[in-house]
């Protein structure tokens, strides 16, 4: 069991690279990528508001069965705006 944003065998639309940029919905900055083949997360320019023992970003279950099942809660250090990233799992 993986998390991932699509099927890991076809890449994202866009440029055809698995590995894609995601946004602040408020701002339209870049805050991160993700790569879709290994489900990997790289962050620049936000912040986990819920960071893990470590400080790093931590993904976490949102007993949702209807939608992502993983999220992690994020402020952009551009703008400020908080939001929630959300994943679906591909079993």
């Amino acid at each position: 069991m993986s998390d991932s944003l699509g099927d890991r065998s076809q890449p994202s639309a866009g440029d055809g690279s698995p590995k894609q940029p995601f946004s602040c919905p408020a701002c339209d900055r870049t805050v991160g990528h993700a790569n879709l083949l290994t489900a990997n997360f790289s962050f620049e320019g936000v912040t986990p508001t819920e960071p893990g023992p470590d400080g790093s970003p931590q993904f976490r279950d949102t007993g949702l069965e209807d939608g992502p099942q993983k999220a992690i809660e994020l402020r952009c250090d551009f703008c400020g705006e908080e939001f929630t990233l959300g994943v679906e799992k591909n079993e």
